[in-house]
């Protein structure tokens, strides 16, 4: 799950068996996907790209996605790596970004030999443990590998010091808790009156926040683990499984059990 990852670098899988679209993905934190095996159709505002399994996509935080995801050989698989907050403020000071100059966006882009070496190195970095400062130098070096064009891509959000980025962490830090915007306030050291016009001058609501985290935090939840979903429910603050039912297939254009079928072996 992207709360999980909050802190310290993941990389997580995604395995699907059946063909399914989501609407308005957001992530939480900037994220790089590798397509091992199938396709990935991803869209915004009104672009969309077609990823394989020599590409890489890059998602930024903050912007919303439509996705599909297109077995083959019966068989999808991707991994995410996430960003947390800190490795892209310590790599924006280690690594300056440039103003770069203005060109057609896009997200998927081909990989090349020292990200594939650079990817694979931290995977097994991972699996044997290897202290955090370990990791955090590794993923800073796949980021090395995009180019500064692609950095900047993926960088495209709210700044971290933006209290829009700061309710965010906060909330992915902990997502099943009874939020409230006077608690978050509080939080903050700030009257509820100003969280909501400071909110409202980034172009945030509370409530708007709140619900991103959650459902988008749930949805990473139920493609990568096999978590129950009442659980990954109540993990996420729905105490009512059928509320949470109901407000993720609102968002997402398809229900929690669905996207759990899709991702069973036939």
């Amino acid at each position: 799950m992207q709360a999980e990852a909050e802190s310290r670098v993941a990389i997580q899988e995604i395995r699907m068996y059946q063909a399914h679209a989501l609407h308005r993905v957001k992530l939480l934190m900037p994220a790089l996907c590798r397509i091992r095996q199938g396709k990935k159709a991803v869209s915004w505002g009104e672009q969309s790209d077609m990823a394989n399994n020599s590409q890489i996509i890059l998602f930024p935080s903050g912007h919303e996605f439509g996705i599909a995801n297109y077995p083959e050989g019966g068989f999808y698989l991707a991994e995410m790596l996430y960003l947390p907050p800190g490795l892209i403020q310590r790599f924006r000071q280690f690594y300056p970004l440039e103003p770069q100059e203005e060109s057609k966006r896009g997200f998927c882009i081909r990989q090349n030999e020292e990200l594939v070496f650079c990817w694979e190195q931290l995977k097994s970095a991972l699996l044997k443990k290897l202290p955090g400062q370990v990791l955090e130098h590794l993923a800073m070096a796949i980021l090395l590998t995009l180019g500064k064009n692609n950095i900047s891509d993926l960088f495209l959000s709210h700044p971290q010091d933006s209290l829009v980025s700061r309710c965010q962490n906060l909330l992915l830090a902990n997502p099943g808790a009874r939020w409230t915007a006077p608690e978050m306030a509080r939080q903050l050291f700030m009257s509820t009156s100003t969280l909501r016009r400071h909110l409202a001058a980034e172009g945030e609501s509370f409530q708007n926040l709140l619900d991103d985290v959650r459902l988008n935090n749930a949805l990473a939840a139920i493609q990568t683990t096999h978590t129950p979903i009442s659980e990954v429910a109540r993990e996420n603050g729905y105490l009512c499984p059928s509320r949470f039912t109901a407000r993720f297939q609102k968002r997402f254009q398809i229900t929690p059990r669905a996207l759990r079928q899709a991702a069973k072996a036939q």
